[in-house]
């Protein structure tokens, strides 16, 4: 079976970070993205993936249940949604009338500590801060996915992306393959060298506030 463009991206980026020991993000997404021939949406994705592939290590690094899972209020169905909003985004009634349900039921099932709906960015730092999680990983659009790792450079926690397949202000969608597989990316041996390590993130570029960490 031929390969998808998506799979080609991926060995591309596989490549440039392999080949390259100062990585320019911009300028090898520029330079993937000629070599294949993308168009922009492919190019932003690109860069992405790029940034996703940087951070990956640590994130395989950290088990289920240190992770939480972040997702855009915009994936309702707003003309059916009944969530209800609290203090730590909305709360979902699990209707099944928009991907939030199957995105919910995939992290149940790997046992991921925490799912939240979060209307915005400063709702997730808020959240990050509370819960102080190993890793994170957030279904989003493109410019929130470039904000995301932005706010994480440098605080110990491990970020991953998924972008979403259609985005906008309401009525998105996910790529549900693409996050169950970002889900459930994990690496035992990097878990096994890292129990006698100290447990949870530094923290040192988040300002403090009352915690609420994850259980051990």
């Amino acid at each position: 079976m031929a390969k998808t463009t998506t799979a080609k991206i991926k060995e591309a980026i596989a490549e440039t970070i392999d080949k390259t020991t100062h990585l320019d993000v911009a300028r090898a997404t520029q330079a993937i993205a000629k070599s294949l021939g993308l168009k922009d949406r492919l190019i932003n994705y690109t860069h992405i993936e790029l940034r996703n592939k940087l951070n990956e290590y640590g994130y395989k690094s950290a088990p289920y249940n240190k992770r939480i899972l972040f997702l855009p209020h915009c994936l309702r169905n707003s003309k059916e949604c009944k969530a209800i909003s609290g203090d730590e985004g909305f709360e979902c009634q699990r209707c099944g009338k928009c991907d939030i349900d199957k995105l919910i039921s995939m992290a149940e099932d790997l046992g991921y500590a925490k799912i939240f709906i979060a209307p915005g960015g400063s709702m997730v730092k808020k959240l990050i801060l509370e819960y102080k999680p190993k890793a994170v990983l957030g279904v989003c659009c493109y410019n929130e996915a470039n904000l995301a790792f932005d706010m994480l450079r440098g605080t110990g926690i491990h970020g991953q992306t998924s972008m979403l397949l259609q985005d906008g202000c309401k009525d998105t969608k996910a790529h549900l393959a693409d996050a169950k597989e970002k889900m459930e990316a994990i690496d035992q041996n990097l878990l096994l060298a890292n129990n006698s390590l100290e447990e949870g993130p530094t923290q040192k570029n988040l300002p403090n506030g009352n915690s609420k960490q994850l259980k051990k």
